[in-house]
């Protein structure tokens, strides 16, 4: 269903100035306009859909969210690129996993590596994040003025059973 909407937001435009243009109903000023505007209007659409597909995106992290997969692309000065943090989590709500993009610290790389190496042994991650720091926290790392806390799961305590 998707796929057919995406498709119509492009072919109803397109559809539409085709046959005013076939009808002559558009001025020369208005068919200029129109060749310049729709594919900047298309361009536009296309960054839109990037965000809303697997890239990763730079809007913010859920507050509650478990860890799926991470990448780290540390900075290096000698081909003047930053770093990045990716992280794939999966929103608690039991929404498909994400793509999140976050601005490299050293910080954060330390939590992401060790984050990954306890998932390695089996241990899932949970993480959460807030705006801002707050003074004494330990084991936090922000990026972009933003606090990142990931930690082991919690096991699950089943109530007991009662006949």
């Amino acid at each position: 269903m998707a796929k057919l909407t995406i498709s119509l937001v492009y072919l109803v435009p397109l559809a539409m100035l085709a046959s005013a243009w076939a009808h002559g109903r558009l001025t020369p000023a208005l068919r200029i306009a129109a060749l310049v505007a729709l594919p900047v209007f298309y361009l536009v659409h296309w960054q839109f859909l990037e965000r809303m597909s697997g890239w990763p995106t730079d809007v913010r992290i859920p507050g509650e969210f478990e860890l799926v997969a991470a990448s780290v692309v540390e900075p290096d000065r000698s081909q003047d690129r930053d770093g990045v943090i990716y992280l794939w989590v999966r929103n608690r709500l039991g929404e498909p996993p994400r793509s999140f993009e976050l601005d490299y610290t050293r910080a954060l790389h330390r939590q992401i590596v060790e984050a990954q190496r306890r998932l390695e042994q089996g241990i899932r991650q949970y993480g959460s994040a807030s705006s801002g720091r707050e003074s004494g926290d330990s084991g936090s790392a922000g990026s972009g003025g933003m606090k990142l806390v990931i930690r082991d799961a919690t096991a699950r305590i089943m109530p007991a059973k009662t006949y």
